[in-house]
């Protein structure tokens, strides 16, 4: 049986789970381990198939059984565990997948105790070693140490392919976990094998392995399992409910106040992985070329126009904090130093290139903390490298840089020539290395910013291996899935505190996920704590997707909450003149317009409301002032020029057109309006050579024959034909 039967009878099996067909699931099942040669898993199956059979014989006899259902959600969720365990040992047979090699390999090797105690006795011989003589103890610590990473290999490795859990391993896997005989970065690395584990054979008890672990007093371990047990229980979030041991451990997980605020934290963390391909692609088309090119980070600003369209003009309040200034260089800067601070990744397109190094070919190493004991990377660095005394050592200390890019970092220290590897080895300035103590004794003094940078630097490390990795597409990837627990029948209740909620909510809006903060919102509003600023932004969440009335109403809200606000007031506007009711816009903007009468965008947005309802004097009035304030101003130039050619002033619609054309990078709609003007005034040669020069800046010679259609009925209003419209788009296509 090839991989791909394999998978079709694992999801035949779990669709027809789904559709509530315990039967024909079981049978399916049954049909799938007649040629497998696993009595633990034929005892399980025939254990499930007999305890459904007498279920139902039960049932049929009318004998009353209170505990029925629960037996029953029981029985799927052993069915869920066996239907996966199949799927598994299957493809463990014969295919030449990574997982199955090693776990064939692991299958008639040592027992599991075996390799746990070989584990330990090399730790205990490094610890040893540590105290012998300086000489001696190099030498010895060199061998112990390159045993250390066949042991930590053997360890993860085992624990990783391990399939069906037993309470009693379970039991040790954790104890492991968290046994202080096992260097403190092995533990961490360990929490990482379980989830591994979980994620391509998921087993109930690995999941409540991983909600013990999550409360370790150990920071380390803590964040990692925590991290583990989120991913696993949303790869197989529709079937947790059968298992009641997980929903047991969950509810007692939900009283430890610590645990929910990591919780909390983690899942901002993963909702932030989201970003990082729109960072990696702005970083190589944006960033990095234009600090190539400006390597004194100096340039003119982009040009932004303050007058932009209605589409453009929905934007954030600034109230809420969100803004980025727009320098060339400096914003750009800017934005990176503010990706950074919020914990984004910013690192990845700088070390997507660097994870092909030998190291980088054991799984083991994608999920370990940085360590420069690693044989790999002593050879490398100085023994004092991770002291933070020396530029490398910096970075190699750093809670910027994950896991895997400091060894990628290292790696790639080695290739460089020796003059510039003695600079980055050399002590760094008495300021800097002040500045360092001053961090590490914040991140001392203050243990929720290190679990913090643990799991941050964690995610990371994981994203990067099932992006970057050799074995990548050996299997699935949850960052390609939502990662939003409140979405998640079973993960939701753990961040269902209204600060919570309201910080998944906010970071969602800030991100432009418009439709899930919808949802977050909703479950927030019912706490009954919204404000003025929580209405706007449910408000325009709605107005992004269009649910105009929505959107007023939550407006509304806001405006009752806290009255007279411009941003408010424009924006019920703006989804009036959407919705086409321009009375009740022409109101709010007018409203608005006496809070910020020299509003440029507030005055142009109203001016075009009076224009549109043919109130031209007072459409007018606006777009003067708005010249008379900004007279390099191109749309309120271009609305004094086109409402003057709607209603007739052809003199000044050609007066107000040729300043357009003047102007630096006039727009194809410039000349195609100022020839408008012209053939409604007889001169046909200017005008077609006007539309000529609108033909030479526009996309095409449809797209500009299209343009001159979709003004026809104004062109007609002004007296030009239907049958000369037509002819005229001919002679402009020609």
């Amino acid at each position: 049986m090839d991989d791909k039967q394999i998978k079709e009878i694992k999801e035949k099996v779990e669709r027809l789970l789904g559709d509530n067909r315990l039967r024909q699931a079981i049978e399916t099942l049954g049909t799938d381990i007649e040629s497998l040669q696993d009595w633990d898993l034929r005892t399980r199956y025939n254990e499930l198939q007999t305890a459904y059979k007498y279920m139902l014989e039960y049932l049929r006899m009318g004998m009353q059984d209170p505990d029925r259902e629960r037996l029953y959600d029981e029985l799927v969720g052993r069915c869920y565990t066996l239907n996966e365990l199949i799927s598994v040992t299957r493809e463990s047979e014969h295919s030449t997948k990574v997982y199955s090699q090693k776990s064939r390999r692991y299958k008639n090797l040592e027992t599991f105790e075996e390799i746990i105690a070989a584990y330990k006795e090399n730790a205990e011989n490094i610890r040893l070693a540590s105290m012998l003589p300086a000489d001696e103890c190099r030498k010895v610590s060199q061998e112990l140490w390159h045993e250390h990473e066949r042991r930590l290999a053997q360890l993860w490795e085992a624990v990783w392919t391990s399939k069906a859990w037993t309470k009693s391993t379970a039991e040790r896997i954790a104890e492991l976990a968290a046994d202080e005989e096992c260097m403190a970065n092995d533990r961490a690395a360990i929490a990482g094998a379980i989830t591994m584990s979980a994620m391509k054979c998921f087993e109930p008890l690995k999941a409540t392995t991983l909600c013990r672990l999550a409360t370790n007093s150990d920071t380390a371990v803590a964040m990692r399992a925590a991290t583990g047990l989120v991913l696993v229980l949303l790869k197989n979030d529709g079937r947790i409910r059968y298992y009641r041991e997980i929903t047991a451990a969950l509810e007692t997980l939900q009283e430890d106040a610590l645990f929910m605020s990591r919780i909390e934290t983690i899942q901002i963390q993963l909702l932030r992985c989201r970003e990082t391909q729109k960072i990696d692609r702005k970083m190589r088309e944006e960033i990095i070329p234009a600090m190539m090119k400006n390597p004194k980070l100096s340039g003119s600003k982009f040009s932004i126009e303050i007058l932009s369209e209605i589409e453009q003009d929905e934007d954030k309040n600034p109230e809420w904090g969100a803004w980025i200034e727009k320098d060339e260089i400096k914003g750009k800067i800017e934005e990176m130093a503010k990706w950074q601070m919020e914990g984004a990744d910013v690192y990845m397109s700088t070390f997507s290139q660097l994870k092909n190094f030998p190291f980088f070919g054991e799984i083991t190493n994608w999920f370990r903390p940085f360590d420069a004991n690693v044989p790999a990377i002593s050879e490398i660095l100085p023994a004092n490298a991770e002291s933070g005394k020396t530029l490398i050592g910096s970075i190699c200390s750093s809670p910027v840089f994950c896991n895997s890019d400091k060894y990628s970092f290292c790696f790639t220290f080695k290739q460089i020539p020796r003059e510039q590897r003695e600079a980055l080895l050399g002590q760094i300035p008495d300021e800097a290395d002040m500045h360092a103590d001053e961090n590490i004794d914040n991140r001392a003094a203050v243990e929720g910013r290190r679990a913090e940078t643990i799991s941050n630097q964690y995610i990371q490390d994981i994203y990067r291996f099932f992006k970057l990795s050799n074995f990548r597409h050996e299997f699935g990837d949850p960052f390609a899935t939502p990662l939003n627990m409140i979405e998640s029948q079973s993960m939701s209740a753990l961040i269902n505190s209204s600060n919570t909620m309201l910080r998944i909510f906010r970071y969602l809006v800030e991100k432009g996920y418009y439709n899930e903060a919808y949802k977050a919102g909703l479950l927030f509003e019912k706490s009954g704590e919204g404000d003025a600023q929580f209405y706007q932004e449910m408000g325009f969440c709605m107005q992004k997707e269009r649910s105009l009335d929505a959107a007023i109403d939550y407006y509304t809200k806001a405006d009752i909450i806290k009255p007279d606000t411009l941003w408010t007031l424009r924006h019920i506007a703006q989804c009036y003149r959407m919705q086409g009711e321009l009375e009740k816009a022409l109101s709010y903007y007018q409203m608005a317009e006496e809070l910020a009468p020299e509003n440029l965008s507030l005055l142009l947005q109203t001016g075009e409301s009076f224009a549109a309802t043919k109130r031209y004097e007072e459409a007018f009035a606006r777009f003067y002032k708005v010249e008379f304030l900004k007279p390099s101003s191109r749309r309120a130039l271009r609305a004094i020029a086109w409402y003057s050619f709607i209603t007739g002033n052809d003199s000044q619609a050609r007066d107000y057109y040729n300043r357009l054309t003047e102007m630096p990078k006039a727009g194809y709609e410039d000349y195609m309006n100022a020839g408008h003007v012209e053939w409604v005034c007889s001169n046909k040669a200017v005008a077609i050579e006007l539309y000529n020069k609108a033909k030479a800046l526009c996309n095409g010679t449809a797209d500009l024959t299209e343009q001159i259609m979709h003004d026809k009925e104004t062109l007609m209003a002004r007296g030009v034909s239907e049958k000369e419209i037509l002819m005229l788009r001919d002679l402009v296509g020609s």
